[in-house]
């Protein structure tokens, strides 16, 4: 009872989202509104940000700050299911998986929202916005990072319900990694650090095909 009551205020939130719109996407169904797709992107990180503060084995307190450009090469595989909220405006939920910064691969999952300035069933520039989290593939490489990016493309409408995207955006990264223990192997106990902050920017090139 309660899922179909669910069911039934996500149905009403979307029929007035599409009124508030003031306009009416050009599908034939309700399953029409839905789509899914496939992502391949090239990542060129450009910059890095470490700020770090623990405790030694000896007992005192290290301090390291370091910011640098360094260019390190990446890439990323990502999936999507989304809907069309009208015929401007897509809301998705993407994940897969993807590299940023050196030896750091991670398993993310993000919230996207593209807008269309003409409409999204034609030739034309599209900008977005996603925002999500990531999680490490070695359980030793640090905790759950948060990621955020922008970015515009071009889309070319291959036939009725097949497009293909060219994606070019700025993506950061907010990380938490295990640091490197200074004195000898392995890493600093994780109860000696007080702060393990660390971010990268990145340049992302992506091709995209969905349905």
């Amino acid at each position: 009872m309660k899922t179909r009551r669910l069911l039934t205020y996500l149905g009403l939130f979307l029929l007035v989202s599409q009124a508030a719109a003031g306009r009416t996407p050009p599908y034939g169904n309700f399953l029409e509104h839905f789509t899914m797709g496939v992502e391949w992107g090239y990542t060129q990180g450009f910059y890095q940000s470490r700020n770090y503060n623990y405790i030694s084995e000896e007992g005192y307190r290290i301090f390291e700050e370091n910011r640098r450009f360094q260019a390190i090469a990446n890439a990323q595989v990502l999936a999507h299911f989304g809907y069309r909220i009208n015929d401007k405006m897509n809301l998705a939920v993407y994940g897969g998986y993807m590299g940023m910064g050196k030896d750091n691969r991670l398993l993310p999952v993000m919230l996207r929202v593209s807008f269309f300035p003409f409409t999204d069933v034609e030739d034309g520039m599209f900008v977005y916005a996603q925002g999500g989290v990531a999680w490490h593939i070695h359980s030793t490489a640090g905790n759950m990072a948060a990621l955020a990016a922008l970015g515009g493309g071009y889309r070319f409408r291959l036939s009725l319900y097949t497009n293909l995207d060219l994606l070019l955006g700025v993506k950061y990264l907010r990380d938490h990694p295990s640091i490197p223990n200074p004195e000898g192997p392995g890493n600093v106990p994780e109860h000696n650090i007080r702060m393990n902050n660390a971010g990268y920017c990145a340049l992302d090139v992506s091709i995209a095909i969905s349905f």
